[in-house]
């Protein structure tokens, strides 16, 4: 036989179940101490006498005795009150004869009475959910919490709790939905919303490989909490899942780069290395002294000598060769030199020119205008022109694109504002 888990014992305790505590005044002997008020039951003659003597026995220590009269009054029971004494007893018999399978006989019999206050029907399931989940009964449990949770919907830790089942059933869209449901029911009372709730939804989607999951999941966390941790934690998860291209990769790694979230020497040396690829010397440049400033790139290190020997000696003719190439641009037929001529500027923190000329360049066409929304948006954040970065942003619409937005987006609007996160809109 098992024995009594501390977390039902402790349900149990808070319920008054122990030492008879639960029985009503019309089965109890009189007691001189001044009570609290206490509730009013009504029983039937027959199962009246049944109980009393189950009590007594139950409190002589006799517990055998008292399961016998338990089950005579159960055969005899004619109102909700008497099969919900019935039960109480038996729950304080179960507590005393270690017995789960009683106590959990003793805990569905007093809700299935109908006799149970809402408050101890809750207190009463949240039991029964504890004894299935010691015993292993996934299933059971999850029956448990879908009660609770369809019972009472506002409380968002039952539903948290039902998303943990449906995991550990091995049902995890569920449960990353399950715990998204328990952000929003917490927001709306307007409480703070715990951190580890949307690390969670985001660490079952990741690991379940929940690719529709992973990336709202993420959006959530970084705008309830924007830290330097999550937000690497969720860029490099982005990178990691969603097959980006050099381009991409560089715009996520500049929103790295200006969360702060760029840590280690590989993080820096990719950064650098991606752009002097793509022709960005003054951003390759940029990106090596912050590194090196921060520790995180030494110039001991062959691969990092070798790539700031490549990278320096470009800088100063890129940056002088940008005029004539703005110029070129302006006369050329489509926006392509207008478009890596801004990806110039931008690199050297020149975010009005850069501006300038990416809007060129979607006026004159032949580029990928989700690309280039995305560095003006980038452009305007930078400017310190929030709204016009959130237009720019928000133009971008569908495929991996739109996803490299919305978390730039999340940057904008993280800065200041209220937990409103959803794991599942990521909006």
């Amino acid at each position: 036989m098992k024995m009594v888990s501390r977390t039902v014992l402790g349900f149990a305790l808070a319920l008054g179940v122990a030492s008879g505590a639960m029985v009503a005044p019309a089965v109890a002997k009189d007691k001189k101490e001044a009570a609290p008020e206490q509730r009013k039951f009504k029983f039937s003659k027959k199962a009246q006498k049944a109980l009393g003597e189950a009590q007594t026995a139950q409190q002589a220590g006799d517990n055998d005795a008292a399961l016998v009269k338990i089950r005579e009054a159960e055969s005899l029971a004619e109102t909700a009150d008497d099969k919900y004494m019935a039960n109480a007893l038996k729950i304080n018999v179960a507590l005393a004869k270690q017995d789960n399978a009683l106590l959990g006989e003793g805990l569905q019999g007093s809700i299935d009475s109908g006799s149970t206050t809402p408050e101890e029907k809750l207190k009463f399931q949240r039991s029964l959910a504890a004894l299935a989940v010691q015993r292993n009964d996934v299933p059971g449990a999850i029956k448990v919490y879908e009660q609770m949770a369809a019972e009472n919907p506002g409380d968002a830790d039952i539903v948290v709790g039902l998303g943990e089942m449906y995991n550990r059933a091995g049902r995890t869209p569920e449960a990353v939905a399950t715990i998204d449901k328990a952000i929003k029911a917490k927001q709306s009372t307007g409480q703070q919303v715990e951190e580890s709730w949307y690390k969670r939804a985001l660490a079952l989607a990741y690991d379940g490989k929940l690719a529709n999951q992973v990336t709202p999941a993420s959006l959530a966390l970084v705008q309830a909490y924007p830290s330097t941790t999550n937000w690497r934690d969720v860029l490099v998860i982005f990178r990691e899942t969603s097959g980006l291209d050099d381009q991409g990769n560089l715009d996520v790694m500049r929103l790295m780069l200006d969360t702060n979230s760029l840590t280690g020497e590989r993080d820096y040396f990719e950064y650098a290395e991606t752009a002097d690829k793509r022709g960005l010397a003054g951003e390759a440049k940029t990106v090596i002294d912050a590194g090196t400033a921060k520790g995180a790139l030494s110039s001991s290190k062959p691969y990092v000598k070798e790539l700031v020997s490549i990278v320096t000696p470009k800088v100063k003719s890129d940056r002088a060769s940008l005029p004539g190439l703005e110029k070129e641009a302006r006369a050329d037929k489509t926006g392509r030199l207008a478009k890596a001529t801004a990806d110039g500027y931008l690199g050297y923190g020149e975010n009005a020119k850069a501006i300038e000329l990416y809007q060129l360049a979607l006026q004159k066409g032949g580029v990928d205008a989700p690309e280039v929304n995305t560095r003006i948006g980038i452009a305007l954040a930078r400017s310190g022109d929030k709204a016009g970065a959130q237009g720019a942003f928000n133009a971008i619409q569908g495929g991996k694109r739109a996803e490299i937005a919305k978390f730039w987006l999340a940057h904008l609007n993280s800065k200041g504002a209220a937990q409103t996160a959803s794991t599942t809109t990521g909006n």
